[in-house]
């Protein structure tokens, strides 16, 4: 799945093995450079399409609100060379790295909290102790408690587009976007309400979607796509600054 690409070697938290380790706070996101889309839950809606265009993806027969952060593979045009996060708004599933939940085989209600061993944030000298004398450190159960929520979070709102999709709502999409130079790129797989299906709703079907919270949602995403050109202008700038450091690179080995 695209949105997991930020995780390299994602095992299992374990007391022992990982009893040292500690997490540093530094801010930087470099590992978020290639994340081209997050999973966002309906509570951070109202935040999200300030910055980044939501549209839906389809796994496993649900349907996923996502955030787009960049127009090709593996971009994430939010993220500055220094690994910086540039957007107002940083999603949970951002924050919650380099933690990831696992559901448990034997148990869907039990969740393995796992870690990405490859993260740079993880260290040995300093930041926050995951185990402190063989327990639970305050900051690992906060950590869990976050991991906790967010997925509770996006199980009520896989819930909540379901009733979107149910309603006809959701219609897949294709998106062609030109660049001044001829460039082009596609966005393909992705799902938006129809909005001509949206309008012809009987009273009783949007009464149900308002009360359940499923039309905000609808209505959150149709506002957030105006952030497709914003994408378009961030796509632009990018392409012109790296072309003028691969200018500037050319010219100094020819000097």
């Amino acid at each position: 799945m695209p949105v997991l690409q930020i995780y390299e070697r994602p095992v299992a938290l374990d007391r022992e093995a990982h009893q040292k380790i500690r997490i540093s706070s530094d801010s930087k996101l470099l590992f978020a450079k290639s994340c081209q889309m997050a999973i966002i839950a309906a509570s951070e809606l109202n935040q999200a399409i300030k910055d980044f265009p939501v549209v839906f993806i389809k796994e496993n027969n649900n349907f996923l609100p996502i955030a787009i952060f960049g127009l090709q593979n593996s971009q994430n045009l939010f993220v500055d060379e220094s690994g910086q996060w540039t957007a107002r708004y940083t999603p949970a599933f951002i924050r919650r790295y380099p933690f990831i939940p696992a559901l448990n085989k034997e148990d869907d209600d039990k969740m393995t909290v796992c870690i990405d061993e490859a993260a740079e944030c993880i260290n040995q000298e300093e930041g926050e102790y995951l185990f402190i004398d063989g327990k639970n450190s305050e900051f690992l159960d906060n950590t869990i408690l976050f991991l906790q929520e967010f997925k509770t979070q996006t199980d009520t709102t896989i819930g909540l587009v379901k009733q979107l999709a149910d309603a006809g709502l959701l219609t897949e999409q294709k998106a062609n976007f030109k660049l001044n130079d001829g460039q082009s790129f596609d966005l393909t797989g992705f799902y938006t309400v129809d909005t001509g299906k949206l309008s012809k709703l009987t009273p009783e079907t949007t009464f149900n979607l308002f009360q359940s919270g499923s039309l905000h949602i609808a209505y959150l995403h149709l506002s957030s796509l105006d952030n497709l050109n914003r994408l378009i202008g961030l796509h632009t700038q990018h392409l012109a600054k790296t072309t003028k450091i691969d200018a500037i690179k050319s010219a100094v080995t020819h000097a």
